[in-house]
Formats: structure tokens, sequence, C-alpha cells
């Protein structure tokens, strides 16, 4: 007890302080500009406490000090925390980037989850607050000064996401292939963002943009995302270990589905109307090939991963796995009277691939960028063209920042990383961290 009260000692007195602070009523002032008071607050609200102790206005509990208002309070707040940085959810730097990157870079080497950034888009198209009208050798440079300082933030496993319009695609993808290797592209990513469409001289209505990926190292990989309700409706059998839906045990449709390309996954299966076995068999290493050492009984057949028309395909697993998961299979007849081979597929935890196109109607930058800034602040325009909050989610999403990563975005603008770095916080108690610099 007098540890604990020793320590409130300094934090009751440094309280004490604020509050008689001439410049307090700056403080207050800025609180209702940033809509965090009522119209009946009162200064008073800030210590009244219940018969229990407990605050009485607990919404004005964690009111922000800007410290610029107290700047000499400013070391004696800071020596309130044991460990500034644990204790932050972030840096926010007002800085010229490039300078910023440097100077950030002994502190945040290769510590960095995902770096994002939406740039300038280097069109006169419309005007926005960043200067925007480059030619094309000064814009690249810009980019290209900060992209290679920001790689070295990256970890081995970090991912950086750059969105960009069809203008500048090409010279942006061929800069980076250069910074990173043509072969740590992860993606190119199309976005609908933008449904209604925005008028060109040259006649056509732009309702995408683009958002590369690029890995820092063979580490880097592409995460899940969370199954749409359309999606999970298509699991929809059940047994005693869950929801699963039957799919053909024949994989096809990839470049790797050939048997050309995997044939130890082509080999003989025995079938019946009503059953399916693995028979004897062995490889053989000079042929490429599975040797069928037995014969297939009266009533059974043969069956290899074929299409009906002859193309020679694999099974989705290899003899050993299909061990393990034989009761997950079954022999259908299919409508042409043929036997088939189905396998059942379960839903997994950890979502399904993204694609390669995103079209969910909560990445439109309107709604859910231009209206939520007005909705916070009651100003229209007050940052032309911010990203969907929920667009930036799924780039995170994407980048598998993990629930401490660090994500660094240095051309900030409104702040929707932020933003977003909070929502996935709130969602799955994460604490990760942003560094963004305006």
């Amino acid at each position: 007890e007098e540890i604990a009260s020793g320590t409130e000692r300094p934090r009751n007195d440094l309280f004490a302080r604020l509050l008689a602070h001439p410049n307090l009523p700056q403080q207050v002032q800025e609180w209702r500009d940033l809509g965090m008071l009522g119209e009946d607050f009162k200064l008073e609200m800030l210590t009244q406490k219940d018969l229990t102790g407990a605050p009485l206005h607990p919404q004005y509990q964690y009111l922000p000090i800007d410290t610029k208002y107290f700047p000499d309070l400013e070391l004696d707040i800071l020596a309130l925390f044991d460990d500034l940085d644990a204790a932050l959810d972030g840096w926010l730097v007002h800085s010229e980037n490039y300078q910023a990157l440097n100077t950030l870079l002994s502190k945040f080497h290769q510590l960095v989850q995902e770096v994002y950034i939406d740039p300038p888009y280097n069109t006169d198209a419309s005007e926005i607050i960043y200067t925007n009208n480059y030619k094309d050798s000064s814009w690249i440079n810009l980019l290209e000064n900060r992209l290679t300082v920001a790689k070295k933030f990256l970890n081995k496993e970090g991912i950086l996401c750059v969105t960009i319009d069809h203008f500048e695609l090409a010279p942006l993808k061929l800069l980076l292939e250069q910074i990173y290797g043509p072969e740590l592209l992860l993606g190119l990513v199309c976005i609908k963002n933008n449904p209604s469409g925005r008028s060109t001289v040259k006649g056509f209505s732009i309702a995408t943009e683009y958002a590369l990926f690029f890995g820092a190292s063979d580490s880097a990989s592409i995460g899940t995302v969370p199954r749409t309700d359309e999606q999970t409706a298509q699991y929809n059998e059940i047994d005693e270990i869950g929801n699963f839906q039957w799919r053909n045990f024949i994989r096809s449709g990839g470049q790797n589905d050939f048997r050309t390309e995997r044939p130890r996954l082509y080999y003989p299966l025995l079938v019946t109307e009503s059953s399916v076995r693995i028979p004897k068999m062995e490889w053989d290493k000079d042929s490429s090939t599975w040797i069928l050492l037995e014969s297939p009984n009266q009533n059974e057949q043969i069956a290899y991963p074929k299409s009906e028309t002859g193309i020679e395909y694999t099974w989705r697993l290899g003899i050993e796995t299909l061990k393990e998961r034989f009761s997950d299979l079954r022999v259908r007849t299919n409508k042409n009277g043929n036997l088939t081979l189905e396998i059942k597929f379960r839903l997994e935890d950890d979502g399904v691939l993204p694609k390669t196109i995103w079209d969910d109607p909560l990445f439109n930058s309107t709604a859910h960028g231009t209206s939520l800034l007005r909705s916070l602040f009651g100003v229209s325009q007050i940052f032309s063209f911010p990203k969907s909050v929920y667009a930036v989610e799924e780039t995170l999403r994407v980048s598998k920042t993990r629930p401490s990563g660090i994500i660094l975005d240095f051309f900030a603008g409104s702040g929707t990383t932020a933003h977003a770095v909070m929502n996935l916080n709130r969602a799955d108690g994460g604490r990760r961290k942003y560094i963004l610099v305006e």
C-alpha cells in the first residue's frame, strides 16, 4: 500500500498542477473542437467521484492531454511512464517524409511488419492538397528515394503495399521490381474504390485503383481474409467434426495440376459404385510412374485423375495423405453415368486467400472515406480523396500483420492507416502500433 500510495502522490500532484495551469482553457477548447465534451461540461466533472470512489463522469476519464499547452510539465508527464514506447499506440511525425524516414530508421530498422503508402497519384485530373503534378521523372524519383529507405524498416516477413491509379502503375511497378526484385512481387490487386466512376478527358470513367504488394524477402507471404457469408454458406454439409462441402477429388484448372507437372499425384484407385480402395503399387523412378501391382476385382474399375475428354490431371492428395483422410472420400455417379470421386473440404479457421479483385462496397472511398471524415469532423472536404478505412484494414490482413506488429505509413494524409490499425486492435485485442508521417 505504501508503494501504491507513493505512486499515486506524484500523479495526483501533477493532475492538480494541470488543473491549475493557465493554459488549461486552451486544452479545454481543443477537447470541445474535437467533440469530446458535452454541452454541460464543467471542470469539476474531471475530479468528482461517487460514494465508491469511482469517477462520477467516466466519459471524461481518458481525455487526451496535448503537451503543447503545458511545455513546463511535459517532462513530468513523460516521467509517469516506465516504458513510454510500450504505452504508445503509435507515433505521429510532422515532417518532410524523406528526412523523417532517415531519422526513424535507426530505431525501427527491420521491426516493421507492413509499409503501406498511398502517395500522390501524379495526375492533375483533380486537385488535392499534395503537390500532385510532378513530371514523370520527378515523381518516380520522389518515390524511389523514400521507398529505398522504407525497405530497410521491414522485417524479413514484412510486406510493402503501395496503392496507385492506372496513370503511374506501369512505372511504379518497374521501380518496385528494381528495389525489391521482380521475384518478390506478391500480387497486383484491382480495387473498386469509386463505383460511380470519375470522368477523364480520354472518355473512360475511372472506378478502380491498384495495390501492389511486395515481400521484403522470400519469407514474406500473403495472408488470408475472412470468408464472406456466401462462401461460408457453401459448406452446408455437417458431420461429427463440423461443416464441410464435397469437391471433385481431381485437381484441375491450374498450371501445376497436370500429370506432367506433378506425376506422383497421378496414381490408380480401384472403385465400384459404392466403394473405393488404394491398390498395391510402387513408384518407378525411371518412368516417373506408379506401377499397379494387383489386378482389380471383378466389379472394380481402375480410376485415374482424367477428365472425360482424356486430359491427365492429378489427384488432390498424395497417397500417404489420402490414407490418413480416406474416410473423407466417396464415390458418386455423374450425370453421364460415369463414376467420380469426391472428398470433403472443411472450413479452415484462417479464412481464404484474397482475390486480385476487391469489389466489396465497403471499399468505396466516398462512402467510407470522405463521408466518414465528414461524420467525424462535421466539415465537408476536410481532406480530399481519403481511403476507405475498410480497404486499408484489408491490406493489413493480407500482409499478415501480427497482433503486436508495427505498420508504417509515410504519406499519412488523413490518418486512415492509424484508424484501420485501431479497428483491427479493437476486433482482436491486438496491440499493433502505427508510425505515421504527414
